[in-house]
This record gives C-alpha cells, structure tokens and sequence, in this order.
C-alpha cells in the first residue's frame, strides 16, 4: 500500500459537486456548457462533468442533478391537492429535541402518537368525502333524478335501479384505494445499503445519521393499516346505508340485513385494531422485518387484515348492491351513516388538536438556550407543530366542503314550483366548515393583505436608513445606479425582505385555522350522541336570526366561504398544472413540493416519495469515492441543495470530511429551517458543522434581492436581519464578532462583502456599463455561479483544504 500512496498523490484533484435547487436546474446549466457526460449515478439521481478540466480552473466541476424525483410529473398537481396529508408527516419534524429529559421524552412519544391518528384520521376523512360524493350525491340523490343521471351517464331509475348504482358507486372509494396504494408505495432507492448492525438503534436519529434516511417498517405497517382502515370505513357505511331507513329508500330485508350488520361489525372491528396499532406505532413481529431490502414489507399478520377488509368490502357491496332495499319513489336525503362519519372525524380531530398543542407547550417549556441568537430562534416560540396541524385540519375539512358543496351545485335539481335551482341535500356540518372559512380565514387573509400593501408603501426604516440610500452605498461614486435602476433594486430588496415578515402572517392563518378547526369539531361532537343534532337549530335561533344577520350569514356560508375553498382547491390544482408545463412556475411550486417531499415518511405515509434519502447518501457516496481516490471535494449547494449539502457533509465519515469543503447560496437555512426544524437544523447543528465537523470550511453566499435564500452563516449584533441595516457590527454563526468594511474597494473584480464565512454579493453587479464591462442583469435567486465571485471562492475553499493533501 505505499507504493501505491505516490501515485494517488499524483492524481489527486479538487472536484466541486454543485447541487441545484428546487426548480430542477439542467446539468448544462449547472456547468455552464453543453457537452457534458455522466460519470455517476443513475437517471434519478446522476452525477455530471466536463469532458475536461477548464483551463482557465483548477478545480474540476460536476453537478449532482436530483430534480428527476421531483419535477416533470403531472403528479405534483395530485399531491398538491392532497398537502393537508404532507403537512401532518411535516409537523412530526417539528417537534423539539427533548434532550434526553425522561418526562419529556415520554410527552414526546405521546405527541408523535397524536400525530399519528391525526394522520389516520385526516385520510378516513378524504376517503369518506369520495364515498359520500360517489355513493350519496352521485348514485343515490342524482341518480333517483333522469335530468341528473343522464349528465353523469347513468341510466335514470326506471332502467337501473338503486342495486346497481350502488355497486358501481361502491367501486369509485375502492379505486382510490388502490391509487392511494400505489402512489404510497413508490420508494426510491437508498444507496448505500445499511446492514443490521450499522443502522442505529436511536429512536429518533438525528440528520447526520444514515439510518435517519432508510426506510423504517414503520412506514409499511402505517401504510397498511391507513388503506385497511379506509377500506373497513367504506364498509361500513355501506353496509350501515343498507340497513337503515331514509326518505326514498327501503332497508334490506330478510337474510342480506343480518349478514350485513355482520360485516359491519367486522369491518368495525378491523378499524378499531388499525386505531389502535396506529396510535402504539409498533407491533409485535415488526423488528424482524427487513425494510431496508424491502421498504413496503409488513408482518404477515396484517397483509392477511388486508385481504380480510377488502373481502368484507366486495361482500358488503355485492350483498348491499344485490339485495338492499329499493327506492320508494320519495324525494332523496342524503343516506343515513355520512353525517354521523364527518361528525365523528371532526370531533375526533379537535381532540387531537387539543391534546397536541398541550404536549407541544410541555416541550417548548425551557427548551431553547438564552445564547441562541434570534434570526435561529425557533419559529412560532415553538409551536410550529401545533400552527401547522391547525391549518391543515382546516384546510382538509375545508377542501371536503368545497368538493362537497360544489358537488351539490352541480348536481342539483331544477325545483319547477319557485323555478329556482336546488342544490342536493347535504348534512349541516359541512356549511359551518365553510362558515367558519368565511368568517375567520377570509377576513384574516384579506387583512394580511392589506397590511402588506400598506407596508410596501409605507415601509419603516432602522435608523433612519432608507432602501435608496443603501442601494447607492452598494456602487462606487463614478458607477452610481440611475434613477429607474434604483427603483427596480429597491423593488427586489422590498419582494425579499418579505420572507423575515412572511411568518408573522402564517402564524395568524394558522391560529385561526386550529380555532376554526377546534370549533367545527365541538360543533361536530355536538351532534354525535343519539337523537337530533342541536346545531342547525342553536344556528338558526342565534345566528340566522332576523332578515338582516340571515342574509348576510348565509352569504358569508353559500357564497365567501364556499367559493373561497373552491377556487383554494382550483388554484392549487392549476398551480400544479403549471409546474408541470413551465420551469417558472415549477420553483414557486417546488418549495412547496420540497417541504413535503424531502423527509421520510414517520407520521403520515401517503404523502410524495421522499427524495432526501436518496439524494443525501447519494450524494455521501460519491464524496467517499472521490475522497478514497485521493481528491478534495467542494459541495456547493443552491437553495435547496443546502440543505442536502448539509446533511451529506454531517453524514459524512470523519476522515472524508478532512477532505471537505461546503459552498451555500441562496440559502433557506438560517431564516426558515433552522426554526422550523430545531431538533434536524437548529442553531447547535449548523454551527457544530460549521466550528468543529468542517474547521471553518464553510462560505454562504447571498443577495439582498434574492427572495428566497438570505444570510446563514452570519447575522447582525443587534436587530434582525435586514437590508438597511449596516454591515458593519455582525456576528459569526458561533458568536464571534465580524467587522467588515461598508464599502470594500467596490471596484475590483471579483467583488463582494465579506462578513466571516458569509459573503454578500452585489445585485445587479455592473449597472453602468463601460469598456468590456456591460451592465449585468439582475439574477436574485437565480445562477450565482455566474458571478465571478463564485469561482474566487471555491478556489479559497478549496486551498483550504490543501493541508490535509500532504
């Protein structure tokens, strides 16, 4: 082995590995040229170069393209739809750190419990708004009409019957089933395979931990039990519809009626076994499963209550469709069971909300340390977890009234005695959803609104300080900016300096959502036990009460409320859509999509395949191959790509990460992870990999026009982090005081303010154009490797690294 040392000497060569962001940037891109070869990798997850080192360079320059997993499918616009399900795995992240403190680690477990069910409870809900759209509104309330059946393509009733329709119908929540089973399932692979002995046995590892990216069994087992307990609910309400009486329809008679109050209860049964194993989140037989060899293995034991629900199910509706009862010629109801479903979900859910924000207040008590800085401070003072699953009970509840309702509107019936359209009849409880939207959401957003316009007009100034002011600090004296080009930068400073406010308005959206959603659900609850619901009549004698508060209230409900979650859920649709066709909508979208996509699936499974996994050790692999061979590696991550870079390097083995250097750029990772995710990337993880994993190998890069990424390496001594402010008192990520100079020799080529590891690069760059130098563009987010500064310090990075080469 010391013969062969010299030669791997002298082979040796700095390699930096640029990961793009978000919006799936082309490798050509990445390179900046457009003959390139793939030397890594595979199509989801590929490594690229140059045919041949620059010679302008001496660092050789790959990119790592991940943006296969996520973007070019028209899925994004499915899964955009279903986001309340993404926002509940996300919450679980959200959590904080016990810190090894037994009682809070047990208000931990409880709380990822909570979590859990909630998860459960969010997809019964979304299955059983499709089940009542396609057995209730669809089968039953249109297809006793002969105008309405016709525009669906049923038969009216005098050709098909009840029996028949009911079938069919019973076959649309079975179908999303199977999709749901489907589009849960995909897992990308992990490269590298852990063995048994290398994965940690922690039960909650940290970022830095590669059995932190590997499937668990968990994830299975979650999976399983959330489609059985869908099927076993569907079940149940068919088999409940067929037994009981409703205005139009005859209950089953004879032998189907006991035989379908037996598979009710069993399908009863099977939900109340998935309840219960969802809460506990283990079972006995799961430590033997292999999830790293097969992610969607399960204990045979609930692949076998899998079978049994979907037989009770095709029994249920063969027994239902064949000999339930037939219509009596009346005017159609909704079908018995429904309402009582939404009731029990809505109520189940505030409870969960309830008991979640108390555990969540249990955690936060006492946990963050006095010396973590505020621009890392967590978001929210901690209760991330619980604003965020407020909001997406809301959103979910809201998005089943709008499907609901609308459903309604379309399929209704011309009423020939007032010649006025009537909507189908629909339980009471999905009009207080929509009434809460209209009174408590719109108003709210509409103020928010109105706020950030009057602050775009009006905006304050630190010190007196004004946008323009600074924007002419930025550029030497025989270079300043004109008139219109100063508008235009302080326009972008304004657009980005909107992000540091953007969470003060999400935590008021996301308070009301969890009061909305608390309230629905005691409403809900209300109505639970036998006998009449109070609600329509406490609303009718203290709400709709006089002409006036009438009509205005059912304005709010059947017009504000309403059409707001519909244009909510067509919005997101067609932002999907967009995405899907144009790379510059896709980035908005991305954000979104990568939020929910990148961490695994612990708390809710039916959520986008992660990528996180798959890019990280990917991206971990390829630094130990380069670094075994004798290189030195530069990671330069953009936008998102910092924060897979940063994961890579914690995950990295000690004597690769000697070889290691990390370039960040329009960074997320001071402002929005670090307080979202305190217990992954917090103040104490981003500064360990800063002061003691990489030595000071770290630079952040940034712009002020940038919207998207900020500072993350460095902040100001005193106040938040702000354009205006000056730059000349600021503190490093690990305390340390920077004294930089306001104005640092604004002529030179490469340019850009140094502030300790962080480096503020001037936007537009040139702005007064002159001999071989043109006015630049401005970029904000976008193409940093196109300033020179880029290329300077990689090259600073990389000489950094040199001593360990010896």
């Amino acid at each position: 082995m010391t013969e062969t040392a010299p030669a791997a000497a002298v082979s040796a060569e700095t390699v930096e590995i640029r990961v793009h962001g978000v919006s799936g940037t082309p490798v050509e891109s990445l390179l900046e040229i457009s003959d390139v070869r793939q030397v890594d990798g595979d199509d989801l997850a590929g490594f690229y170069r140059l045919p041949d080192t620059r010679p302008e360079s001496d660092v050789r320059c790959e990119a790592f393209r991940w943006g296969a997993m996520t973007s070019g499918s028209v899925s994004k616009a499915v899964w955009l739809l279903m986001a309340p399900l993404g926002v509940i795995n996300l919450a679980g992240f959200t959590l904080p750190d016990p810190a090894g403190k037994k009682a809070q680690d047990r208000v931990l477990g409880v709380a990822e419990a909570l979590l859990r069910l909630l998860g459960l409870v969010m997809t019964l809900l979304l299955v059983t708004a499709v089940t009542f759209v396609a057995v209730d509104q669809a089968a039953w309330q249109c297809g006793a009409d002969p105008n309405c059946s016709k525009k669906l393509l049923f038969l009216t009733d005098q050709h098909y019957g009840w029996h028949f329709r009911l079938a069919c119908a019973a076959l649309v929540p079975a179908a999303m089933v199977l999709v749901l089973d489907r589009i849960s399932s995909k897992v990308y692979l992990y490269p590298p395979v852990l063995s048994k002995r290398e994965q940690s046995g922690e039960t909650r590892p940290r970022l830095g931990d590669r059995d932190f990216w590997m499937p668990k069994p968990r994830t299975a087992l979650l999976r399983r039990l959330h489609l059985t307990a869908s099927l076993a609910v569907v079940t149940m309400l068919v088999a409940h519809l067929s037994t009981h009486y409703v205005s139009g329809l005859q209950a089953a008679r004879g032998w189907p009626r006991p035989v379908l109050w037996v598979l009710f209860w069993i399908a009863c049964a099977i939900a109340v076994l998935c309840l219960v194993v969802t809460a506990a989140g283990r079972t006995p037989g799961l430590d033997k499963v292999d999830a790293v060899t097969d992610p969607n293995a399960v204990p045979s034991f609930y692949r076998v209550v899998y079978g049994v629900a979907w037989a009770v199910f095709a029994a249920a509706a063969l027994v239902g469709g064949g000999h339930a009862g037939g219509s009596r010629g009346r005017l159609p109801v909704w079908l018995t069971g429904f309402d009582w479903a939404f009731q029990v979900y809505y109520a189940c859910a505030a409870l969960l909300l309830v008991a979640l924000a108390l555990a969540n207040l249990f955690l936060v008590r006492g946990y963050e340390p006095a010396d973590v800085p505020e621009p890392y401070r967590r978001l929210w003072r901690g209760m991330t977890c619980t604003v965020l699953t407020g909001f997406a009970v809301l959103l979910a509840t809201g998005f089943t009234s709008g499907l609901i309702l609308q459903t309604a509107r379309l399929f209704g019936h011309r009423d020939r005695l007032r010649d006025i359209r009537q909507p189908l009849d629909l339980p009471d409880l999905f009009h207080v959803t929509t009434l809460l939207w209209g009174l408590l959401i719109v108003p709210l957003v509409a103020v928010a609104a109105g706020c950030l316009f009057w602050r775009a007009i009006h905006p304050r100034w630190p010190n007196g300080v004004t946008f323009p002011d600074r924007i002419v600090q930025e550029y030497p004296n025989k270079a300043q900016p004109e008139d219109r080009t100063v508008t235009l930068i302080r326009k972008a400073w304004q657009r980005a300096r909107l992000k540091y406010r953007l969470p003060t308005w999400l935590c008021a959206i996301g308070v009301a959502g969890w009061v909305a959603a608390v309230a629905q659900g005691v409403l809900g609850a209300l109505a639970v036990p036998p006998g009449p619901d109070p609600v329509p009549g406490w609303l009718k004698d203290h709400v709709y009460t006089g002409r006036n508060p009438r009509l205005f209230f059912t304005f709010v409900d059947e017009v504000l409320g309403t059409w707001t979650l519909t244009a909510l859920a067509a919005g997101l649709a067609f932002l999907g859509m967009r995405a899907f066709r144009n790379p510059t909508w896709r980035r908005t979208v991305g954000i979104i999509w990568d939020l929910l996509a990148f961490w695994p699936r612990l708390t809710h499974p039916i959520v986008p395949p992660p990528y996180g996994g798959r890019a990280v050790l990917g991206l971990v692999k390829r630094v130990e191959d380069r670094t075994a061979a004798g290189d030195t590696v530069v990671l330069s991550g953009h936008s998102q790509g910092s924060l897979i870079c940063a994961a890579a390097v914690l995950a990295t083995p000690d004597e690769a990460r000697k070889r290691l250097a990390l370039l960040t750029y329009g960074s997320q990772l001071m402002w929005a992870y670090s307080r979202l995710f305190p217990a992954y990337v917090g103040h104490d993880t981003l500064k360990d990999l800063y002061a003691d994993k990489l030595k000071d190998r770290w630079y952040n890069l940034h712009r002020w026009t940038d919207p998207i990424g900020g500072p993350a390496l460095a902040y100001p001594a005193s106040g938040k982090v702000d354009p205006v402010l000056p730059v000349t008192a600021w503190r490093t990520i690990d305390g340390h005081p920077v004294e930089a100079d306001p104005n640092p020799t604004p002529e030179a080529e490469p340019w850009w303010r140094q502030l300790g590891p962080e480096h503020q690069l001037r936007d537009p760059r040139t702005v007064v154009p002159s001999d071989n130098a043109p006015a630049t563009p401005m970029l904000g987010h976008s193409a940093y490797y196109a300033d020179p500064a880029f290329d300077a310090l990689v090259r600073r990075l990389a000489a950094k690294i040199q001593p360990f080469n010896a």
